[in-house]
């Protein structure tokens, strides 16, 4: 098939010239992504597409948890630490029993994180002129 083969093409560039607050982004989103599809296999009895994006969940989130730098990051990283352990036995147990509550609750904590995520990450891209408001804000002001 050509046009998945440009597409997959097209994922690794944007992954290869991604920086890294973007792909910490991409993570939890593809970790958000297929917890749901998980949930979407286990409503629909479909037990190998239930292991299938339990293990890719499972494998993004081992991921994040071992780029994390516990010296540098702190007590932020060692919370990050304990969410990303919790979540991986989590999946373990939705795996096991089909549990679509213990998927339900990994999407609940990746959730506000992906959030927070995004905002840092657009705080740092920021033009490096401070937190300013949109300019519609300014010019109301005037």
């Amino acid at each position: 098939m050509v046009p998945s083969r440009y597409h997959n093409q097209y994922r690794k560039n944007e992954i290869s010239t991604s920086s890294q607050g973007r792909l910490i982004l991409m993570m939890y989103e593809g970790a958000i992504k297929f917890s749901t599809m998980a949930i979407q296999s286990i409503e629909s009895g479909d037990i190998a597409g239930q292991g299938k994006y339990i293990n890719k969940t499972h494998d993004i989130i081992n991921e994040l948890s071992l780029a994390l730098d516990l010296k540098k990051g702190g007590e932020v990283a060692l919370r990050l630490e304990s969410l990303y352990q919790y979540m991986l036995s989590q999946l373990t147990l939705a795996n096991i029993k089909s549990d679509r509550k213990s998927l339900e609750d990994v999407v609940k904590i990746l959730s506000p994180l992906a959030e927070a995520w995004e905002q840092l990450y657009h705080a740092s891209t920021n033009t490096g002129q401070g937190n300013q408001q949109p300019p519609k804000n300014i010019a109301s002001k005037c």
